[in-house]
């Protein structure tokens, strides 16, 4: 038979029962509250961690963008020219900060490297590097950890291509893994005590770390064994190594082949914790207690509401205090939020910007640009993109600026937002195009200053040598008939004064086309065209010539043909050809004028042996003389058909050269036609 229980037992029981039941139940309601508000403690200290390192990540994103950037702009400053020098390379790499360099040609061969190694000058690096293989493509790269080949100590590298008149060039920097700059950010980032910050190539050497390294080639998993294999598991989480639980979190680096990973023991983690947690399960140690437990919990509760609004707070005083513009829009572009900094570049107030397309701001040429990539995001295909993009003020000054957009996802990775941060560029990009104007304005002014100074050589070389041999002539036969006068017969002093007549028009025609050369490079040389008999101003150049060269030359001309030109001009012009015809060509020497429609066209033609072809395209040039042929025999400056093409141009009139048939050279004047009935007030 089983134990009866005493009746007088049971009743004073009774009275217990209820009492028991709502101790139980308080009990059961606070352990279970206790350890919900646990859990939840370090579940939010958790994400906050993660939080930490997931912030810590994108700023050593930015990091790397930035050090790229400011390695493009640099090189793109510094070593453009054809020429680099080392001081300069050196002067630029020191700027940097760098502790190894290289500049790299299109080919991948070394133009400069520091420290000064010259073995590897002229040597193709990019044989060596995958990242120096991918910037020489038009790429901006990042290393994996990998040997310095003027160091040979492990390092990280950053590449940048940028295009010079010389063709393509790679500048490359790197930085040591052993004290590496990049673990200053570590230390101020993540201020807990006995954290171990590091990031890690995708071969799984350090590239960086707060730790010291005790072996020459550090990898993660030799450092630390238990978070490498962890990180192969998931990208955060927990792992047991030396006796204690650690807490670890990690993410990518965009835009470099690298993992930033954060690890933490979890008694620092919770530290914060603990001792409420101590309190709380004491409270359960009786019934009197529980009330405490509650009231403890409901405190824990109100610090991490208090914690949550201080982080609020925290990301408004950020938000709203950055330099840079920043917007949070819902999926149709609308403006859910903007920063002060946005609305100034906008040039517009808080409320004049909330609720509305962010398209109303744009430039119209730039409208439409972000809705493709914002649909790539809502689609899933991509996470966020960037963009040059300008903006109108409402007075209509354009604001140009670059984007950087992110699409928010909710837990059930469902597209919510856009956050967009905003960079006004406007007074860059304006010094950036003032620097290429400038340079190609001082290109022009140096070409046209090395140009004027090969012409100055060319005239200089002329009076040395064209202008002094009359001169000399003229002096010596002078110097001559002063001393011997009396013994020289009549004749010959007749010869030698005839010798001196002749060098002095040699050296005045000289002084002429140097002085009319003169007034074209001034821009005074000016046209005053009239109606002129074409045919009675080609038998008066050609009655001028006859006199003084004495050379027979045929005319052949209408009674009237009359043109448009100015009539010095014209003459000079058919004086310089006649004169061409008679000192490189030879008889019979005609000249004709015809009428080709609305041109006159005046031929001059000899039967010498022409114009060699290879000098044809050089004839109307600057100081040009041919290196065969008859013109190798005859003295000249190479002035007299450059002159006569710029008059002709000056004037509105025209001269080219074709070969005479059988042989010869002809030279044809055309002048624009002037019919006789046109009155004068229609030339």
């Amino acid at each position: 038979m089983g134990m009866r229980v005493p009746r007088s037992l049971r009743l004073s029981w009774r009275p217990v029962v209820v009492p028991l039941l709502v101790w139980l139940v308080l009990v059961a309601v606070g352990t279970g509250v206790l350890l919900w508000q646990q859990r939840h403690s370090r579940q939010a200290v958790a994400e906050r961690f993660d939080g930490g390192v997931s912030v810590l990540g994108t700023f050593m994103t930015s990091v790397v963008g930035q050090q790229i950037l400011s390695e493009r702009v640099q090189a793109e400053t510094a070593l453009t020219d054809p020429v680099v020098s080392a001081r300069e390379f050196t002067r630029l790499v020191g700027g940097l900060g760098y502790p190894a360099a290289a500049l790299l040609d299109s080919r991948g061969r070394v133009i400069q490297n520091y420290p000064a190694e010259p073995s590897l000058v002229g040597q193709d690096l990019s044989a060596r590097y995958d990242y120096l293989r991918t910037a020489l493509q038009g790429q901006t790269a990042v290393s994996q950890v990998v040997r310095s080949a003027t160091r040979g100590v492990p390092m990280v590298g950053f590449a940048v291509p940028f295009e010079t008149t010389s063709g393509r060039r790679v500048f490359a920097g790197a930085i040591p893994v052993r004290a590496s700059p990049l673990a200053v950010y570590f230390t101020t980032a993540l201020s807990l005590t006995g954290a171990r910050v590091q990031i890690v190539d995708t071969a799984g050497s350090i590239a960086a770390a707060t730790d010291t390294f005790d072996i020459a080639d550090p990898t993660l998993a030799a450092q630390n064994g238990p978070l490498a294999t962890a990180l192969d598991q998931g990208p955060n989480g927990r792992y047991r190594a030396g006796g204690k639980w650690w807490r670890y979190s990690s993410g990518a680096i965009d835009g470099a082949p690298w993992r930033l990973s954060a690890t933490v023991p979890e008694d620092v983690l919770f530290a914060s914790l603990i001792d409420n947690e101590i309190a709380g399960r004491a409270a359960l140690g009786g019934a009197a207690l529980v009330g405490l437990a509650v009231v403890l919990a409901a405190g824990r509760a109100r610090t991490s509401r208090r914690d949550l609004l201080f982080s609020e707070r925290r990301f408004r005083k950020v938000f709203d205090g950055s330099r840079s513009g920043m917007l949070l829009t819902d999926i149709q572009n609308r403006c859910l939020r903007i920063n002060p900094a946005a609305c100034q570049i906008f040039g517009r107030t808080e409320q004049q910007v909330l609720g509305r397309p962010i398209e109303d701001f744009t430039h119209p040429e730039d409208a439409g640009r972000t809705a493709e990539p914002m649909q790539d995001c809502l689609d899933g295909r991509s996470d966020g993109f960037d963009l040059e993009k300008r903006y109108v003020r409402p007075d209509g000054q354009v604001i140009e600026a670059s984007i950087t957009t992110a699409v928010l996802r909710d837990e059930d990775d469902r597209p919510q937002y856009f956050a967009t941060q905003i960079v006004d560029t406007t007074e860059r990009s304006a010094l950036e195009r003032e620097r290429e104007h400038n340079r190609a304005e001082l290109a022009r002014r140096s070409a046209e200053l090395q140009d004027a100074n090969t012409h100055l050589a060319d005239v200089m070389a002329m009076l040395g040598h064209d202008v002094r041999q009359p001169l000399a002539k003229i002096v010596g036969l002078g110097g001559l008939l002063q001393e011997e006068w009396a013994g020289i017969p009549g004749h010959t002093r007749l010869n030698y004064v005839q010798r001196m007549t002749a060098g002095g028009h040699r050296a005045n025609d000289l002084v002429t086309d140097i002085l009319m050369l003169a007034q074209f490079d001034a821009g005074a040389m000016l046209a005053h065209p009239v109606r002129i008999d074409l045919s009675e101003a080609a038998r008066e150049a050609v009655a001028a010539h006859h006199i003084s060269a004495g050379t027979p030359i045929s005319v052949i001309a209408p009674d009237e043909t009359t043109g448009l030109a100015d009539a010095a001009q014209l003459q000079l012009i058919l004086g310089n050809l006649l004169t061409n015809a008679t000192k490189y060509g030879r008889p019979p020497i005609e000249v004709t004028v015809l009428n080709a429609g609305e041109q006159v066209a005046v031929r001059v033609a000899d039967h010498g042996e022409g114009v060699p072809a290879d000098f044809v395209p050089h004839l109307f040039d600057r100081f040009a003389r041919a290196g065969s042929g008859v013109a190798t025999t005859q003295a000249g400056t190479g002035l007299g058909l450059y002159l006569v093409r710029q008059l002709a141009q000056a004037g509105g009139l025209d001269v080219t050269y074709e070969p005479n048939q059988p042989s010869g050279a002809v030279f044809v004047l055309t002048v624009p036609r002037v019919h006789t009935a046109d009155p004068v007030g229609a030339i």
